[in-house]
């Protein structure tokens, strides 16, 4: 049972009950009074104490354990359970093309700063590597000084020199982005894996080994393995990225992002334990497909709302999205059936709407997935939804 907090004046009352049931006395209320003063200082004190009992409750449980930053213990837990502190953001590289005089060199630690016309201007960059001009096209590789996604480039986005270099190009141009930059892990995310690893038991290759496996891969919010059908001993394994880390703000993975789960589900990268310790996948298992999430774009419309507001328009797309967001595939070899949450109804819309807005008063609500009105959609097999719009009829 959770403490409950006494008020400041709920703690003086009982306060001085006590004292007058206690010394048989009425303790006047006007004038100086020593008793008052004293309950006063009292029922400081025992607030306090009470706030302390109840931070101590809150942090002996991973769901409700504040981050370490503010006093908490949610990262220990991550610590034993997950084996890891949350993924710290990490700073991206890029293939850049620089034009120059053959012989001229570009020395170690050279930095290049991104234009006003990139995707992040005014960003630096470092060359770890002497370069030699060669003749024909050439090109350095970068790492940006700013881990995250902040210092992310776009191909074709360009950088300047920050000091001129002999009988090189002050200007160079992103070609490839050799390693992808990765956005801190949100703290919330860490508390959800923390969770789904206690709850999940390792079974040596079963569908919840999967699931905690690709979740040491930086950027991997969720995945879904299944059976692959039509064929003996083979797996497709869906993966969802987070939002941040996602190459279109909805979930859906990079190639370099599949291929850190690849690398995780193959061989565990805590170094800490002996190599032959680190082998993960089955030896049963042939072959395993690593597939992006599939996003289906959900539209609602609704019919005849009457009073309706800027307000109450926001406050309905929110509940919206918030109720569609937690819509994911059912997995049965991972996910607890009571829990099961694979679907979108207009009766669940309908009550979504009422639960924002009570006593909203409209006619209809219809659904369309990917442009194709449905009653009800469930979403299997890697599809994951996402609220397009909610339009107004």
């Amino acid at each position: 049972m959770a403490v409950q907090i006494p008020t400041l004046k709920e703690l003086y009352d009982d306060i001085i009950s006590s004292l007058e049931t206690e010394l048989s006395i009425t303790i006047p209320i006007f004038g100086k009074n020593f008793l008052r003063a004293l309950a006063t200082v009292q029922a400081a004190k025992l607030k306090l104490y009470y706030l302390a009992i109840a931070n101590v409750q809150k942090n002996i449980f991973v769901d409700t354990a504040d981050s370490e930053l503010i006093g908490g213990t949610l990262e220990r837990f991550g610590r034993v359970k997950l084996g890891r502190n949350p993924f710290t953001a990490q700073p991206g590289s890029y293939q850049v093309s620089v034009t120059g005089t053959v012989g001229a060199v570009i020395s170690a630690n050279t930095t290049f700063k991104s234009n006003d016309s990139a995707l992040n201007p005014s960003q630096l960059y470092v060359l770890d590597l002497d370069y030699t001009l060669v003749a024909g096209p050439n090109s350095i590789i970068l790492r940006s000084l700013e881990p995250g996604l902040d210092s992310k480039l776009n191909i074709g986005d360009e950088l300047t020199a920050t000091a001129p270099i002999a009988n090189v190009d002050s200007l160079a141009t992103v070609l490839v982005e050799t390693i992808a930059p990765l956005a801190p892990e949100d703290i919330e995310d860490y508390r959800d894996k923390a969770i789904e690893a206690y709850q999940l038991e390792p079974q040596g290759g079963a569908g919840s080994d999967y699931r905690l496996w690709s979740k040491d891969a930086q950027g991997v919010k969720q995945s879904y393995p299944y059976a692959k059908t039509g064929f003996s001993n083979e797996l497709v394994l869906y993966v969802e990225a987070t939002i941040a880390d996602s190459i279109d703000g909805k979930g859906t993975p990079s190639d370099a992002l599949l291929s850190a789960v690849e690398a995780v589900i193959e061989f565990d990268p805590d170094v800490s334990k002996p190599l032959d310790e680190r082998g993960r996948r089955p030896l049963g298992i042939l072959n395993i497909d690593y597939e992006p999430v599939t996003i289906k774009e959900v539209d609602i419309f609704i019919t005849g709302f009457q009073g309706l507001t800027p307000q109450i328009q926001t406050s309905i797309f929110n509940a919206l999205e918030e109720s569609i967001n937690n819509i994911r595939p059912f997995v049965s070899s991972v996910d607890i059936l009571a829990d099961k949450n694979d679907l979108i109804t207009t009766f669940g819309v309908v009550y979504t709407i009422q639960q924002a807005e009570l006593g909203s008063i409209f006619s209809a609500v219809s659904i369309e997935v990917d442009s194709l009105v449905f009653a009800s959609y469930q979403f299997t097999d890697g599809e994951i939804p996402h609220l397009n719009s909610v339009t107004y009829v």
